[in-house]
């Protein structure tokens, strides 16, 4: 489990740049159509931002990943995140979880900011409640434990050992122990990609709690289609630019 200190300041949405064609806007409206997931209980179009990009990119090697990037990220919203592999994605998510620094332009968060890998993050040898209360007592919020557990159905596993977790379970236990520790902002890198199409859905219904309690989600993934429906808004990263899709 990792994640960044978020930067402090005013923080208002993003207008598009004059004539940027890599620029995005204010995501957070709501989305159009019904899906697996509750929905949230914060209103995104009302929503203050929680990640603000302003003219952001991030060079490796001499060379942007993509173009210069303006985005803004409402309370409770889901954004998804596509591309091939190598377009850059996790670098996106890496750099919005405030723990690579932008080569140009400015981050702000309001929060927290965690950026968490598939189902990763927690030792294998602890059981699923000691997980949970390690990474909550690193944030100071020992007395989230138990509501995260809860929040996540995860009960009945806590005394498990997270190496014998199913991949949906072990995605289970890792968002638990990221909400335990209240972000503002969660950066899912590739939580889909061990799970079947249950296993997907199951993912779906936890995002709507998630955002329910106010967290923006910034996920990325090769299969959006069943998450597609409940999300606010999809980013492709490709051929060196992010634009909302």
């Amino acid at each position: 489990m990792t994640g960044g200190a978020a930067a402090c300041g005013p923080v208002r949405p993003v207008p598009p740049r004059a004539g940027g064609s890599y620029s995005d806007a204010m995501v957070g409206q709501p989305a159009v159509g019904s899906g697996p997931a509750s929905p949230p209980a914060v209103d995104p179009a009302a929503a203050a931002p929680v990640l603000t990009l302003t003219g952001v990119s991030r060079a490796h090697g001499g060379r942007p990943v993509w173009a210069p990037v303006d985005l803004s990220l409402a309370a409770g919203t889901l954004t998804l995140v596509t591309g091939p592999n190598g377009a850059g994605k996790t670098t996106l998510l890496r750099l919005a979880a405030g723990l690579l620094r932008p080569s140009t332009g400015f981050r702000a968060c309001a929060g927290r900011a965690l950026y968490v890998r598939g189902g990763g993050g927690l030792r294998t040898a602890q059981t699923v409640a000691d997980a949970v209360s390690v990474t909550a007592a690193l944030a100071g919020r020992g007395a989230a434990v138990l509501p995260a557990v809860d929040l996540l159905g995860l009960r009945g596993l806590a005394d498990r050992r997270v190496g014998t977790l199913s991949a949906g379970e072990r995605v289970r236990a890792a968002l638990a122990a990221a909400i335990a520790c209240g972000p503002a902002l969660l950066c899912l890198d590739e939580p889909t990609a061990a799970l079947d199409r249950q296993g997907l859905l199951d993912l779906a219904v936890v995002l709507g709690v998630v955002r329910g309690s106010g967290t923006a989600v910034l996920l990325a993934t090769h299969q959006p289609d069943v998450l597609r429906p409940s999300a606010d808004a999809q980013l492709a990263v490709a051929d060196g630019r992010v634009a909302l899709s």
